[in-house]
């Protein structure tokens, strides 16, 4: 019997946390935890989530008790940034976060929705196309520069419908939107190999989101073929059409079948 390696094991632990996003008792933290430890394999989850709850009860020790004190405490502790000028793997990490008080939006939102539980408040992510939002007791927060903005004050994208516009994500949406910033630095390097095995993660996370899934192994087809592997991209392209129910993508990806099917045995009918 073959034993597994030490990373195989890991990757096994991960998929299994990331499937387990979707159950209802998980949180925004597990999420970016996770996402933290596929960028960081010695990363300590458990010490890095203590420091988040350590971090809420100081707040709770200096008086904070609603959004505004909150966000007063946050920026007066560093993490009131602005925009970053260059991104990489690290901003995607809370650690990194709570070190060196620089990531990205959607993981200062997740540590502002954490210590905001902690203190009694309602808080969730918003999942505003292009920019993570988070709403803290009704009120919205743009996590760059820690402020409260307007609805009417943001730009309306064309194709969102206005009751999708400022949803609700939950943490098995947060991990996805963070596994695809990790996705967009890897394509950025045109490392294909990379999205892959970034991508096996979403394959874990949407396993209950038919739709979802089947852009995934979508875009995993799209992976292998420009690693010039046409098997498994085929392989990608036939479960999308199988999971799928958006017509537009079933269509381009019986699309893509025939074009690699062609290449071998003639077209599929």
């Amino acid at each position: 019997m073959q034993h597994e390696s030490p990373e195989q094991i890991r990757k096994s632990d991960l998929l299994a946390g990331f499937a387990r996003l979707s159950d209802d008792d998980a949180s925004e933290l597990d999420a970016a935890l996770l996402v933290a430890r596929v960028i960081d394999e010695h990363l300590d989850a458990e010490q890095t989530r203590a420091q988040v709850l350590k971090l809420a009860e100081t707040a709770r020790a200096d008086g904070v008790d609603d959004v505004k004190a909150l966000l007063v405490f946050l920026d007066g502790q560093g993490f009131g940034q602005g925009a970053l000028t260059e991104v990489d793997l690290t901003h995607s990490s809370i650690d990194w976060l709570l070190q060196q008080h620089q990531a990205l939006p959607i993981v200062v939102a997740v540590l502002v929705i954490a210590m905001a539980r902690v203190l009694g408040m309602r808080a969730a992510g918003v999942n505003y196309p292009g920019h993570f939002l988070l709403e803290v007791n009704d009120q919205l927060i743009d996590p760059i520069g820690l402020g409260v903005v307007r609805r009417d004050s943001l730009p309306r994208p064309e194709g969102v419908p206005a009751d999708e516009l400022f949803s609700n994500a939950n943490a098995m949406m947060i991990a996805f939107r963070m596994l695809n910033n990790l996705k967009a630095y890897n394509l950025r390097l045109q490392n294909w190999r990379g999205m892959l095995a970034v991508s096996d993660y979403q394959v874990a996370l949407a396993h209950a989101e038919p739709n979802l899934l089947g852009m995934v192994h979508f875009e995993r087809g799209e992976y292998s073929q420009q690693l010039g592997e046409s098997d498994a991209a085929l392989e990608e392209y036939i479960r999308c059409v199988e999971l799928c129910e958006r017509n537009s993508l079933v269509e381009e990806a019986k699309a893509r079948v025939n074009t690699l099917l062609a290449e071998h045995q003639g077209s599929l009918h």
